[in-house]
């Protein structure tokens, strides 16, 4: 088969969508020795040339060059998406689409689409306005108009279709996974290296993520300022990870706890996250809402006790690995904090079951699946 792939989310600077596409593709076109595969996007007259993933016999690359991208997003937005064949001059036997929408298809192609989760409806003061609006308007034809769709968690499969009335059979989940060549314990010297590099001089508690409110900073901030005085002075807080939406009262909170240990990295290079989790005496992760949630998993994969939230899609990644708090208590995350600090075998313990859930997910194992479904809708 011919499939074309939207390109989008991995020729950008890569959030959680980009790292579940560029992944999840990597693995598949390792896997799949028979389909060719052209991942598309916008090269306005054809300049920066930018191929994240490289080419092959059955992998290439096809640009729309006569129209930038921003223009291309503001016709989607204030008037109706365009033919995106018609466009690319294009029938192919599938196009993949995996970021929320799939664009209209009038000279009759396939399609199939990633809904990564419902955040958006179901917890729309985490999502920006204009992106709330545009998912809003384009998710619900996404899944009237494609074949089959993907998700990334149960919580997810079972949210759109609850919420949108879909057939189950229509919906396969195709979580993501780890790189273990690339998330596994680090040594101390590697650790020692970047602890020093973010100046982070003593044992930590490590958040890694966005700093947004759906990632309840306030929740992980209260809780260590409510540690005893003993275990607090012993830890430092690191929050390693960049600037969200709204996130003003995050930064009044930091100030006003300013006379604590606590260290705000910014952004972190992927390069430098596996030491940073392999140095850590334990990882909170107590968010309102995930599609998924990467970090609690890349963390298990570092060796590094996890402590998360028991909603949404959260105790599908941590099982019994981990700890469960609900996210709205901050007093029990501080009560779960102290206990993992002070008692070395319940952190052994939570190391170890970490570790061993953390490699059942593969990405050859999610690709295995994607290349089911993509055989199953063209075969129809």
């Amino acid at each position: 088969m011919k499939i074309y792939v939207e390109g989008t989310p991995i020729f950008r600077q890569r959030s959680g969508v980009g790292q579940y596409t560029k992944n999840l593709l990597e693995a598949l076109f390792k896997l799949d020795t028979a389909n060719h595969y052209t991942i598309f996007g916008f090269l306005f007259l054809g300049r920066g040339k930018h191929k994240p993933i490289p080419e092959s016999p059955r992998v290439g690359y096809r640009f729309i060059k006569y129209l930038p991208s921003k223009v291309f997003n503001a016709v989607v937005r204030k008037l109706t998406a365009p033919p995106i064949d018609v466009m690319l001059a294009a029938r192919p036997d599938i196009f993949f689409f995996p970021n929320f929408v799939r664009y209209p298809l009038p000279l009759g192609s396939r399609a199939v689409a990633v809904i990564h989760d419902l955040s958006y409806v179901l917890h729309g003061q985490y999502t920006a306005r204009r992106n709330r609006q545009f998912l809003t308007r384009y998710v619900p034809l996404t899944i009237k108009k494609s074949q089959h769709i993907v998700t990334v968690s149960q919580n997810a499969k079972d949210e759109i279709v609850s919420y949108y009335g879909v057939d189950p059979d229509k919906i396969t989940v195709i979580t993501p996974a780890i790189n273990h060549d690339f998330f596994n314990p680090r040594p101390q010297g590697e650790v020692a290296a970047v602890t020093k590099k973010y100046a982070i001089a003593k044992p930590y508690v490590l958040y890694a993520g966005t700093l947004e409110p759906r990632k309840n900073i306030a929740g992980i901030l209260n809780a260590y300022a409510t540690l005893p005085p003993t275990v607090r002075d012993s830890y430092t807080l690191v929050l390693a990870g960049g600037k969200g939406w709204l996130d003003r009262d995050i930064k009044a909170q930091l100030e006003e706890l300013g006379h604590l240990d606590i260290i705000v990295t910014g952004y972190v290079p992927d390069e430098d996250l596996p030491a940073l989790y392999s140095g850590a005496s334990l990882f909170v992760y107590p968010s309102f809402y995930e599609g998924f949630g990467m970090p609690p998993l890349e963390a298990m994969a570092c060796n590094t006790p996890v402590i998360a939230s028991d909603n949404s899609s959260l105790p599908e990644v941590v099982g019994d690995a981990g700890i469960l708090v609900d996210a709205q208590d901050s007093a029990a995350l501080a009560r779960h904090i102290e206990n993992v600090l002070q008692d070395p075998a319940l952190a052994d313990e939570l190391r170890h079951k970490g570790l061993v859930r953390a490699k059942t997910f593969t990405w050859e194992h999610s690709a295995a699946r994607l290349l089911e479904v993509l055989n199953r809708v063209g075969a129809r």
